[in-house]
């Protein structure tokens, strides 16, 4: 059953802007979406709706059967965590975990003070429960936040990029928190976030925006193999796709992919979908993983699936080296990102590099819808 039904919701802060625009989605019981785009494009607006924070222009917001577009954010039954932990300076912890509690009423000092411990436990804060927060680090700040929604007994968690303001290595623990969180309380939560990695990290399902729209929603691997647009493929993914641009040409009954870099010999299993798009401009995007020098590459590699160029770069990252090509032309100039295994010693070397055609995608050059999985 889905907790959170959203029908066309529709945002409008002036008739030139409008925030979110006809916007429809599904959370289901215990599920855990993620939203994330850049900055503008309407997440952290969704977010306010649901909460009750925003007053929709139109649409539809569902809890289960109830429609709450007129119901008070405090009658929701909503927790909600935002990114500047939005806690009381002049609180103690233990106060700004119970502030909820004793808000809504109806819990006794002793269900409280039970309650408010456990929750402290939980995100390791116990022995702060009598300091106020000036007297904590971020990170400490964050967990007083992930406690008070831990205590509250809410039909729905709601999370504002809650990691934007922590270093690299508290944000890692920050999100093991949150996955606790969610594990104690598996509750129907929307996780609103800049960082498509933590998208992948913690959504069932995400949730990708641009310019007030949802341009696809999906699990993580939905949206990296099949993204339904330019916009999606080159959102998800890190480092990002390679783009080219290139047209679709035929030639004795087969399709070819030509680009300034490359002319490839496209695979027949997509020919009933490109068939009719011959002469058509594309936009040929190739994730990093898939491109391979030869005696390397987990595919076959032949002069139709071969990309030349000079390695002008090789990068360390957590995951494995990527590396950079750089065309051979001077007057036609182009680089590709790859993930690679080759000593240093190659900089400044031409290259072949193999592409893996079968992991192609195509995309449409004026709508940039893809042609293969739109």
């Amino acid at each position: 059953m889905a907790l959170i039904q959203v029908r066309d919701l529709r945002k409008e802060f002036s008739a030139e802007k409008i925030a979110v625009n006809n916007v429809s989605f599904e959370v289901k019981e215990g599920e855990f979406l993620a939203m994330v785009g850049p900055s503008g494009c309407g997440k952290t607006t969704t977010l306010r709706l649901l909460a009750g924070l925003e007053a929709a222009t139109s649409g539809e917001i569902r809890f289960g059967d109830k429609v709450v577009n007129e119901i008070r954010p405090r009658d929701r039954n909503v927790a909600m965590v935002f990114q500047d932990y939005a806690v009381f300076p002049h609180l103690t912890v233990y106060e700004n975990i119970a502030y909820g509690l004793r808000a809504r009423g109806g819990y006794s000092r002793q269900e409280i003070d039970s309650r408010v411990t456990k929750a402290a436990q939980m995100f390791r804060i116990d022995p702060l429960l009598k300091r106020k927060p000036r007297q904590l680090s971020g990170g400490e700040r964050q967990r007083v936040a992930l406690a008070r929604a831990m205590v509250r007994d809410a039909d729905i968690i709601l999370f504002d990029e809650p990691l934007s303001n922590l270093d690299a290595q508290l944000r890692h623990q920050a999100r093991e928190d949150i996955m606790l969180l969610h594990q104690q309380r598996p509750k129907p939560t929307v996780y609103v976030t800049h960082d498509q990695s933590e998208a992948m990290a913690l959504g069932d399902r995400i949730a990708v925006m641009r310019g007030g729209k949802l341009e696809q929603i999906g699990t993580g691997q939905d949206l990296y193999s099949k993204p339904v647009n330019q916009f999606v493929a080159f959102f998800i993914g890190a480092p990002s796709i390679n783009l080219f641009d290139g047209r679709i040409s035929a030639e004795d009954g087969s399709l070819y992919i030509e680009t300034a870099a490359f002319k490839a010999l496209i695979p027949a299993q997509f020919n009933d979908k490109l068939g009719g798009h011959a002469g058509l401009a594309v936009k040929v995007g190739i994730r990093p993983e898939d491109m391979h020098v030869p005696k390397q590459a987990p595919f076959a590699v032949t002069d139709d699936n071969t990309i030349r160029g000079i390695l002008n770069e090789i990068e360390p990252s957590a995951t494995g080296s990527i590396a950079y090509l750089s065309s051979l032309e001077g007057d036609s100039e182009y680089v590709a990102t790859f993930r690679i295994r080759l000593p240093a010693s190659y900089i400044g070397k031409e290259i072949p590099l193999g592409i893996n055609m079968e992991k192609i995608h195509l995309f449409d050059a004026a709508s940039e819808h893809s042609l293969l999985y739109g």
